[in-house]
């Protein structure tokens, strides 16, 4: 009686392999549409919820005594060691 399979060795038996769980992939696909809608808001700078932003005039930010001017932050005594 002749055989077409090559015999095994007796100590290496046939070990069977695990199947790939539907589990893993659907996590796998799930992790990914996660993964991809973050970078593409990190690409394009939305903010869900974020108000838009208005610009504040040249001629409000740098008049005298307006809004945060360069004597508002560098004037006077701060402190410090």
């Amino acid at each position: 009686m002749t055989t077409t399979e090559a015999p095994r060795p007796p100590d290496r038996p046939m070990v069977p392999r695990p199947k790939f769980a539907k589990t893993a992939a659907v996590i796998g696909a799930f992790t990914m549409v996660i993964v991809a809608g973050y970078s593409a808001m990190a690409f394009t700078g939305y903010e869900p919820g974020a108000p838009k932003r208005d610009e504040v005039p040249a001629s409000f930010r740098s008049s005298p005594g307006g809004y945060r001017t360069f004597h508002f932050w560098h004037s006077g005594y701060h402190g410090g060691k």
